[in-house]
């Protein structure tokens, strides 16, 4: 079956993606801390709520159907939309975001295919799992301390896995105050990388985040990467994706916040 595209059917589901997305860091926060105050249920439920929008939207019935049933025994059961597993390292993960996750990389290879699309996967997940790397001091004898340590390493890690990563690229087109950290041609994908050691400098850099995304433009790249090394918890990575949103920034535009806190202990969560 083709989804219908008189609306924009794309941005609901990558609006979808970026929803499960914020879910998930809430729940993680949630899990870690045990405090149930932060509970992130509702937020969980939203998500599937949107799915089954998304669903009835693109003209998928019985997709629909399956959902909205997997939806209705969730809400029923003993721990509703906090219901969770727990993985091979002993970190609890949500089920319930697993499965809404299903269904949103059931839908993406049923889009439209152009260039307007978000950054890979692939390269989000190293980018997250690069962090226990970048500060641990058995291979550095220091946490990252400024913005180049952390250009540095992470690109010496992509490197291994894009061979065709470019230092510093040039670019066909230039814009005021945005010369990129790194390029990777094979994924059309450019990376800048900024280092937040004061709440103060919270604004500086949003300000800073925004004029690199106005006015830019290239047929060589086309998905952009921001990646937020904060030495304590200043904003949520979700805070930050919202300002883009907020500010007309569209979906190839993605930010990764690395926070170089101490792990937080897991606490057990509350049944």
């Amino acid at each position: 079956m083709i989804i219908n595209t008189s609306i924009d059917i794309k941005d609901i589901v990558y609006n979808l993606d970026e929803c499960a997305t914020r879910a998930n860091n809430k729940f993680q926060h949630w899990a870690y801390t045990g405090d149930d105050w932060d509970a992130p249920d509702w937020e969980i439920e939203a998500c599937f709520l949107q799915l089954l929008a998304v669903l009835e939207v693109a003209g998928l019935p019985l997709l629909r159907n399956n959902a909205y049933m997997e939806y209705a025994e969730i809400k029923s059961s003993k721990d509703g939309f906090l219901k969770d597993a727990t993985d091979p390292d002993g970190e609890s993960y949500s089920t319930v975001l697993v499965r809404i996750r299903s269904y949103i990389r059931a839908l993406k290879p049923l889009l439209p295919s152009d260039k307007y699309t978000t950054v890979t996967k692939n390269l989000l997940d190293i980018i997250r799992n690069v962090h226990y790397t970048i500060t641990n001091k058995a291979v550095f004898p220091n946490v990252p301390q400024n913005e180049n340590d952390v250009h540095l390493r992470i690109e010496a890690i992509l490197k291994s896995v894009f061979p065709d990563l470019k230092h510093k690229p040039s670019i066909t087109k230039q814009i005021k105050n945005f010369e990129p950290d790194t390029g990777i041609p094979s994924i059309k994908t450019l990376i800048e990388y900024k280092f937040l050691s004061k709440k103060s400098d919270v604004a500086i850099i949003a300000d800073q985040l925004l004029a690199d995304t106005r006015g830019y433009s290239s047929k060589d790249w086309e998905r952009f990467l921001y990646v937020i090394y904060e030495t304590n918890r200043f904003r949520p990575e979700s805070d930050w994706n919202q300002l883009m949103r907020d500010s007309g920034v569209p979906m190839n535009t993605t930010i990764v916040v690395l926070s170089g806190e101490p792990h937080i202990k897991k606490h057990k969560i509350k049944k």
